[in-house]
């Protein structure tokens, strides 16, 4: 209470007799901001206590297999977000102690990615809005959404320029708010949330078009909150009759045929079983102690197989082990133009060959049986390869449709002259229980991850042209978790080596040949 100016109350009696009452001016003041500050930690106590109920009923591991599901990742990513944040925000001494946490935890942009995440899930799987709210995905079961939650959802829905999953998730918000007010009774929130939730669903009807429902939809929601930004926008929109074509739609390159691909069963990877279609046990090349891999040949134009056990659990373990903690969102792009994007949804690291022993092994692994040179020169260049690219896709995680080439002649400074992307060799370094399949949307391939499994194909054809039918994806992950690991093989010390040809005898193998079971996957006839 002191001040740093010229003191001005010990040079006046009068003003030194009014001290005697200020006291108690200061007493009642003190007191307010105790009784304040009694509400505000009783607050904190109670959400304290409902916090470590919540963790301390349920075991780690639960808690882990209720954020491999949708609705939970976004229910955790929800409680940093919001409560966490109100927390935070009114206690700053608290913001003070946690300040080294923060740039760990979940902000609003996560938030936002999270709804994003069940958007996107929604259209390419085409589930029922219904159901994710209930928290069944494709009977995967979990937690339940909320209204408000529908409301967020379909308001990022509208944000990302999905109108008509807008319009799903925005009807069951105002349903299901609808249907708290009769059991609960009406209260001023719930009629000013659905009034937001009209006004916005009546701007996803006005832009597709249908001025009648909108119009319903804006007299509905104005009766319940006149102020909502949504209902004043939509009104204006309705009178000033403002094309809808400056809104869009947001849209994806193969969306149709990518759905499909994503959607089929574990067990289907080609639309039909053709005469190259075959196992057989690849001899691995320069390798000793002598080693056969189980190759699957899946495409011979397109070249596409998978390899099976390509490295084992123990050095998967070290793999991932070794990169968090280093990794950050995948961009897309090269260089200074790189940039985070939503055709992109992972986190990525990268692993050297000299950084690790079980780099170089896994390295010379895929030299013996691509007969393709790996070498890394670095830092000086050129190499044949890159760096292993580990990559986890998270809630929804996904890549869209794009080829592993350069969109454009690569600089030799960039690439330190080492050419193109002759090869990709992507390993699955984790199952998968729902979704996350690589696709090729033009070859109708679609291959679900398998922990230890390797795919392989060539992104050009022997003319060495870009071979335009190399066009793949990540499928959305649903359920669990997906992490990868990414070769890209170069020109530099390279050439096409045709792998296929006629398929091999028993006799040219010297062993059993390998046979398509009924799931169409390598086992011994």
């Amino acid at each position: 209470m002191t001040s740093c100016g010229v003191g001005e109350i010990y040079t006046s009696s009068d003003k030194i007799l009014e001290l005697v009452s200020r006291e108690t001016t200061l007493l009642d003041a003190l007191q307010s901001h105790i009784n304040a500050e009694y509400d505000n930690l009783k607050a904190l106590s109670g959400f304290l206590s409902e916090r470590s109920k919540a963790t301390r009923t349920a075991s780690y591991d639960d808690l882990k297999l209720q954020a491999e599901h949708p609705n939970g990742a976004y229910h955790l990513i929800k409680l940093y977000t919001q409560d966490w944040h109100h927390i935070v925000m009114a206690n700053p001494l608290f913001d003070k102690h946690i300040s080294h946490l923060k740039p760990k935890l979940p902000t609003s942009d996560d938030f936002r990615g999270a709804c994003s995440a069940i958007v996107r899930l929604h259209r390419m799987y085409k589930l029922r809005v219904d159901d994710m709210y209930t928290g069944n995905y494709s009977g995967y079961l979990g937690p339940r959404l909320t209204p408000d939650d529908a409301f967020e959802i379909g308001r990022q829905a509208f944000v990302d320029g999905f109108l008509e999953e807008s319009s799903d998730w925005l009807k069951v918000a105002v349903e299901k708010l609808a249907e708290q007010d009769g059991t609960r009774g009406q209260t001023q929130y719930t009629m000013s949330k659905r009034g937001q939730a009209c006004g916005l669903l009546g701007r996803a009807f006005y832009f597709m078009n249908n001025t009648d429902r909108a119009t319903e939809l804006y007299n509905m929601g104005r009766h319940l909150d006149s102020s909502s930004g949504d209902i004043l926008q939509l009104q204006k929109e309705l009178q000033s009759q403002i094309s809808t074509d400056v809104y869009g739609s947001a849209t994806e390159v193969w969306h149709d045929n990518m759905t499909e691909l994503c959607m089929w069963d574990k067990s289907k990877r080609v639309e039909q079983l053709r005469p190259f279609h075959f196992c057989r046990y690849k001899v691995a090349l320069f390798s000793l102690p002598y080693i056969r891999y189980k190759e699957e040949i899946l495409s011979v134009a397109p070249f596409v197989s998978v390899f099976y056990e390509m490295v084992s659990d123990k050095e998967i373990d070290t793999i991932t082990t070794y990169v968090k903690g280093r990794m950050y969102r995948g961009l897309v792009g090269m260089g200074e133009n790189a940039t985070t994007a939503y055709i992109r949804t992972s986190d990525l690291g990268w692993m050297y060959d000299d950084e690790l022993e079980i780099a170089t092994r896994v390295s010379e692994r895929v030299k013996s049986i691509t007969g393709l040179e790996v070498a890394q020169r670095t830092p000086d260049g050129p190499s044949s390869s890159e760096a292993f690219q580990i990559v986890n896709y998270g809630m929804g995680g996904h890549y869209d449709v794009h080829m592993d080439p350069f969109d454009h002649t690569p600089d030799d400074n960039l690439l330190n002259r080492s050419g193109e992307r002759l090869a990709t060799f992507l390993i699955y370094l984790s199952d998968v229980k729902k979704g996350g399949n690589t696709v090729f949307v033009r070859s109708k391939i679609s291959v679900a991850p398998q922990k230890g499994m390797a795919l392989f194909w060539y992104n050009f054809d022997p003319s060495m042209k870009k071979d335009l039918q190399t066009h793949h994806a990540g499928c959305p992950v649903i359920i669990g978790h997906k992490w990868i690991a990414n070769k890209w093989i170069w020109t530099y010390g390279n050439t096409f080596r045709r792998k296929c040809g006629p398929r091999p005898s028993s006799k040219q193998l010297d062993i059993e040949p390998l046979m398509y079971s009924s799931h169409k996957h390598c086992t011994r006839h």
